[in-house]
């Protein structure tokens, strides 16, 4: 169950002027892709997903200037709701209804991939496309702990009797039921050093 940072209230007003955004850089001949970077590692990307009123209830002249540091100056302009639009839009509703943070996402399901699924979907309900979303998270989401560990041809059997890690807790931190962050660093330090890894690398953002 997600347990949602702020009321459903701001969802449309906030989904309307991300999707404006979206729109208006592309329109200013701004690079909509290096765009969407800046605002998925922007401190008004993180105060959206933490339910900061101040942000939920910005323009999107105003996010554009919280974004840039005053650098870019959005300006009020005639809408086409193209798929620039309804890229920024349906993935602030994604943002909402999942929990991630915009940086998770993107990392997942790019605003390219976003764009590409628009004639499918941007008439569709947004379930449905909530559920397609899900499938390539589903595909990608492995931890960073499986992805090495299979990189390096182990087994979770042979990892743990090599690092003298618990197999049951690999498990655990391999399908995120135990927070690997929070992990003893004796634990970290077996399982980094067998894997030939960084402990940095085991890590989840």
């Amino acid at each position: 169950m997600v347990i949602h940072s702020y009321s459903s209230v701001y969802l449309p007003f906030l989904s309307e002027n991300i999707g404006l955004m979206v729109e208006y850089v592309d329109r200013i001949g701004i690079n909509v892709n290096i765009f969407w970077s800046t605002f998925v590692n922007s401190n008004a990307s993180r105060q959206i997903e933490k339910g900061n009123p101040k942000y939920l209830n910005m323009s999107f002249c105003d996010l554009l200037l919280d974004i840039y540091d005053g650098k870019v100056e959005g300006r009020d302009f005639v809408a086409n709701s193209n798929c620039y639009y309804w890229a920024g839009w349906v993935l602030t509703q994604l943002q909402y209804y999942t929990g991630y943070s915009f940086n998770k996402i993107n990392k997942y399901l790019s605003l390219d991939t976003v764009i590409n699924l628009y004639p499918k979907f941007h008439e569709a309900d947004i379930n449905k496309f909530i559920d397609t979303a899900m499938e390539y998270f589903k595909k990608e989401d492995e931890s960073n702990l499986k992805k090495i560990r299979k990189a390096r041809g182990l087994s979770q059997r042979k990892l743990s009797e090599l690092s003298m890690v618990h197999i049951r807790s690999i498990q655990m931190y391999e399908q995120r039921n135990n927070d690997i962050n929070k992990a003893q660093g004796e634990t970290l330090y077996r399982l980094a050093r067998v894997l030939g890894c960084n402990i940095e690398d085991l890590l989840e953002l």
